[in-house]
């Protein structure tokens, strides 16, 4: 009897431990995150964000919560895949044109690739990722991938044709030298900064996507705009979280966020058009002018973006990438999708 008592004491006991440990495992399930996006507040690329934030702790039952923090208010743009890593912040949205050379694989889907739409921009940038699972993206946690639509020229006056470009100076988010081979003058300054700019005539234009004339104010220091088409570039943006936060996520949690995520690449995709919409209507309405290049325009315009894929070809053989596979990726996927 002592000993069958002895035996119960003891399974009682495991089971207490057993109970104890479930139980600090499930308190340990919940877990606070902060975003930061340098969007500012309003803009309806930060109100997708948001609302990405406050649909995973709707699904997670509020396992997971995030803080967001919007108009570069904890990191700025240029410091946000930094901070990530270094786990300043656990989750942000960041441009990666701001960190140029730490993407030398993905870098190329910035190019003057001859964008036309945000959505289907945004929908190439994942079908890369999930081809190629690119290394240069795996020292963060990809939530997922977007892109803004076809960054064409802003100005202050008329351009018809590459000629007009001559001695221009334009804010370049990236790929100064395309510019360049243009004959105009790049000048790198953060989104933020341009308005200030050009209306102060320190630069006397911009290249940008169409949202950026309303959800910046842009259309209202600049005076025209110029569809490039043929030649439009790209901009990537990576939601990205820390690893070791998103490790410290619970598996079930964590699978929620990933369906999550596959939902918001279209929410994403379609803000991006959306805002291009209501961008170029914005200008139209103040009495902007819109110069449509012509087709023979356009293909001189793309012909000098080709030494930029020249030299992408060159460094990404040099370092045993495939940049050649992905440069025909990127391409046969806009082919394939153009309307």
């Amino acid at each position: 009897m002592k000993r069958s008592s002895a035996v119960g004491l003891l399974v009682l006991l495991a089971f207490a431990v057993a109970l104890t440990v479930a139980s600090t495992g499930f308190a340990q399930e919940s877990i606070t995150l902060r975003y930061t996006n340098f969007f500012p507040p309003g803009h309806k690329n930060s109100v997708v964000c948001e609302e990405w934030c406050k649909e995973v702790e709707k699904r997670t039952d509020g396992k997971v919560k995030i803080r967001y923090f919007p108009g570069g208010t904890l990191t700025s743009a240029p410091q946000t895949y930094d901070s990530i890593l270094s786990g300043v912040v656990d989750l942000g949205n960041h441009v990666l044109a701001y960190t140029w050379g730490k993407f030398p694989l993905t870098e190329v889907l910035d190019y003057p690739l001859g964008y036309w739409s945000g959505d289907v921009s945004t929908k190439l940038m994942n079908a890369y990722y999930e081809k190629f699972k690119p290394k240069d993206l795996s020292d963060v946690q990809v939530m997922y991938l977007h892109c803004q639509g076809p960054g064409i020229v802003h100005s202050r006056t008329p351009v018809a044709k590459m000629e007009d470009l001559k001695g221009m100076k334009l804010r370049v988010g990236n790929n100064p030298a395309f510019l360049t081979n243009l004959g105009g003058v790049p000048v790198a300054m953060p989104m933020g900064e341009a308005y200030d700019a050009i209306s102060k005539g320190v630069v006397d234009g911009i290249m940008c996507p169409y949202e950026a004339l309303q959800g910046w104010k842009l259309g209202e220091v600049v005076k025209s705009t110029t569809e490039n088409y043929g030649s439009a570039y790209g901009a990537v943006f990576l939601v990205g979280m820390n690893k070791d936060k998103w490790n410290r996520i619970p598996p079930e949690s964590r699978k929620i966020i990933e369906q999550i995520n596959q939902e918001w690449i279209e929410k994403q995709g379609k803000v991006w058009e959306a805002i291009d919409e209501e961008g170029k209507t914005f200008v139209v309405q103040r009495g902007n002018k819109i110069i449509k290049l012509s087709a023979e325009e356009n293909a001189r315009w793309a012909a000098k973006a080709d030494p930029l894929f020249d030299e992408y070809l060159k460094k990404t053989k040099e370092k045993n990438l495939p940049g050649e596979e992905v440069l025909k990726f990127a391409r046969d996927y806009l082919k394939a999708h153009r309307k």
